[in-house]
């Protein structure tokens, strides 16, 4: 009996049919080739708005933009609810226009995907809590500051325990297409389209959603699998939002909180004597700030006094020197005076 080309050897599972795909809207960014679609089953597609891009490794599909004067939050749809094909598959690799595939998405998915995981996606490889990514939206200007802070605030009425979680990187995302993943994508672009579209501030509260997923501890710039950003000429001025002058109260609160929890950490790290000694350091540091001050009181007394005494000894020299010119025209009187006696 022949072999069914179809059918897994016993005991092994097949090979998932995969999805890779990217979207480009606004012509934001090139279309970065993929050498390794090569050496891959899976099938490499550019969702676009842009009729005249090519390339020799995605399909191009040309589509209308969600939102005709917002590309971003167009590219982001498509981004975050997932490829809409033709064709089954069984998972799908999303990578941003300007990340370049290393490894082949099959060694993608095998390493980063376990058993019983939904979704996959790096963790951020540069930032420990996800304030701090609120934080450089707000000073890069990645978007409408208003919006971020209004975002922010409520989180940290909502939702606190986000904003002090790891945040991930959303470069590249491997998912499922099942309920739970299509639920927690729902949250996410509803959240992109409530708030920011940078869509790294709303990604940890869409996977508080129900959906098993596994962060992946790599190098966003560069790993095996990738390289980060491989392109140049991205238009990363478009939309950006004016310089404003203060930033979100609650971001503040929680580096002080996050501060405080650092130092009490510290603290409890100490020796008991060392701790003494410190306290005894700190006494010794404060008195002699005291003792500065009022030093520094004794000679502002002392300079008020001299400035006083300047001033009055100025006084007394335009005094002098008003009576000295009256002496002087005095004089020149008489001596007027007296030449006019003798003719």
């Amino acid at each position: 009996m022949e072999p069914d080309p179809d059918r897994a050897p016993r005991g092994l599972h097949p090979a998932p049919r995969l999805c890779v795909f990217t979207a480009i809207f606004g012509r934001y960014d090139a279309l970065l080739d993929q050498p390794v679609s090569a050496r891959s089953d899976a099938r490499f597609i550019c969702f676009t708005d842009d009729p005249d891009l090519t390339s020799d490794t995605w399909e191009i599909r040309v589509v209308e933009p969600a939102f005709a004067a917002d590309s971003v939050r167009s590219a982001r749809l498509h981004k975050i609810l997932g490829p809409h094909v033709d064709f089954e598959f069984d998972v799908s690799v999303y990578i941003d226009a300007s990340v370049l595939l290393r490894e082949t998405p099959e060694v993608l998915v095998s390493e980063w995907l376990p058993e019983g995981a939904d979704m996959a996606l790096p963790l951020h490889s540069y930032r420990d809590h996800l304030v701090d990514e609120f934080d450089e939206v707000i000073r890069l200007n990645y978007d409408d500051r208003a919006r971020v802070y209004e975002q922010l605030a409520d989180y940290a009425e909502t939702a606190p325990h986000v904003l002090s979680a790891r945040p991930h990187w959303t470069a590249m995302l491997i998912r499922r297409p099942n309920d739970a993943v299509r639920r927690a994508m729902r949250v996410w672009a509803d959240h992109v389209l409530r708030y920011s579209r940078r869509d790294q501030l709303s990604i940890m509260l869409a996977l508080d959603a129900g959906v098993e997923y596994s962060g992946v501890e790599v190098d966003n710039f560069e790993s095996r699998f990738h390289e980060w950003p491989a392109i140049s000429g991205r238009r990363i001025a478009k939309g950006k939002a004016p310089n404003l002058p203060i930033g979100p109260m609650v971001a503040e609160v929680q580096r002080s909180q996050r501060t405080i929890a650092e130092l009490e950490e510290q603290v409890r790290a100490l020796d008991p004597e060392r701790v003494a000694e410190l306290h005894a350091e700190i006494a010794d540091l404060r008195a002699q700030i005291e003792d500065g001050f009022r030093e520094r009181v004794r000679l502002e007394q002392r300079l008020d006094h001299k400035t006083r005494e300047a001033v009055v000894a100025s006084e007394r020299v335009r005094h002098l020197e008003a009576r000295r010119g009256r002496v002087r025209r005095l004089t020149a009187a008489i001596s007027r005076a007296a030449r006019g006696g003798e003719s």
